[in-house]
């Protein structure tokens, strides 16, 4: 069974001065057999290169697949070429391991595969000629249903919670959990793509089943969520990230970190002692960040407290300081409170 890949005249990809033509065709790798996923013969025209985290010896392309019996679909195709051996058979290794884990474990996942997990299209090889060592060489490629750019990703938040995109990507590493799941290689700018406002989890490369301990976890918001109490390492490093990107729980105070959850008003914020380098900002200075930190909590309020969120209000500083003349607290520890902070520990 062969893939044969046609490369429109513009491209401009060091593979192609490799090859040096403008077709090129693969056989169905016989280390994974995915005939019996209903995986056939195919042409793909190549359309032009996919910007991605650069890997010496890959090539990334955009194209559109042609099936017999199939409507045309457009597709992702990544080569691996092995002008360095060494390198080329450590990384076919990855290859053929995502390939068997499609095979075993996504390709029969009806609520993620083609839908969160692009679809395969399968694993070839080939061997190609390169004309300036006058040697042939090893090279593989993969092809994938195309699912957009894992560059630009929409934000994770929208400035008053967590945006849309966010959810869906946090429910589908759920899903892959409760399914036996884990990714190994995940992250909020790390291996998840975009396509028309949807995400998708890509290169399962280092993927392994899992029984995965916090699989009853359903996520309803950041209020209740304590990351601290997930045993799922992979699941409690995600939401600590989304968090942190989201909803952080703390906010640096001159010195301090400060708990959004004890803040209930604008004047707890400034009114919190500082530390003595706290002396080179501006009073006025800290009141505008003091009042941009008060617009971030009223706007994810519902992270952090029960209840409806209060008015911004009033963020004057002449109107703060025509209600409460109160000092500006500056504080550094002394010896003394350090040896009494050693000792209560």
């Amino acid at each position: 069974m062969s893939l044969s890949l046609k490369f429109s005249s513009d491209i401009d990809s060091r593979f192609l001065e490799v090859v040096a033509s403008d077709e090129v065709t693969f056989y169905q790798s016989s280390t994974v057999n995915l005939v019996q996923l209903g995986i056939v013969a195919g042409t793909v025209d190549v359309t032009g290169p996919v910007p991605q985290d650069f890997r010496s010896d890959e090539y990334y392309f955009k194209g559109r697949l042609s099936l017999p019996n199939a409507s045309p679909c457009d597709v992702f195709v990544k080569i691996l070429l092995g002008d360095d051996e060494e390198f080329y058979s450590e990384l076919l290794q990855s290859y053929i391991q995502e390939a068997k884990f499609y095979r075993d474990h996504l390709c029969g996942n009806k609520s993620l595969y083609g839908k969160a997990v692009p679809k395969i299209y399968g694993l070839y090889e080939t061997k190609v000629f390169w004309e300036t060592y006058n040697t042939h060489v090893d090279c593989a490629c993969m092809v994938y249903q195309y699912c957009g750019s894992t560059r630009n990703l929409p934000p994770w938040s929208t400035g008053s919670g967590l945006s849309d995109f966010g959810l869906q990507a946090a429910n589908i590493l759920l899903e892959m959990h409760k399914s036996g799941i884990i990714h190994n290689s995940v992250d909020l700018d790390r291996n998840i793509a975009c396509l028309d406002g949807r995400p998708f989890f890509i290169d399962f490369s280092q993927a392994r089943d899992h029984v995965c301990p916090d699989k009853g976890f359903e996520f309803s918001g950041f209020y209740d969520l304590d990351v601290d109490n997930l045993s799922c390492g992979e699941l409690q490093y995600f939401f600590k990230r989304m968090r942190n990107c989201v909803a952080p729980l703390f906010f640096h105070w001159y010195g301090y970190d400060v708990h959004y959850k004890r803040v209930k008003s604008l004047d707890d914020i400034f009114q919190r002692k500082r530390r003595t380098f706290g002396r080179y900002f501006t009073p006025e200075g800290q009141w505008e960040y003091a009042v941009e930190v008060w617009k971030f909590l009223c706007a994810n309020w519902s992270s952090y407290h029960t209840g409806k969120a209060p008015e911004v209000g009033d963020t004057s500083y002449e109107a703060y300081r025509a209600r409460c003349d109160a000092e500006i607290i500056y504080h550094d520890d002394t010896y003394e409170d350090y040896l009494r902070m050693v000792k209560s520990i």
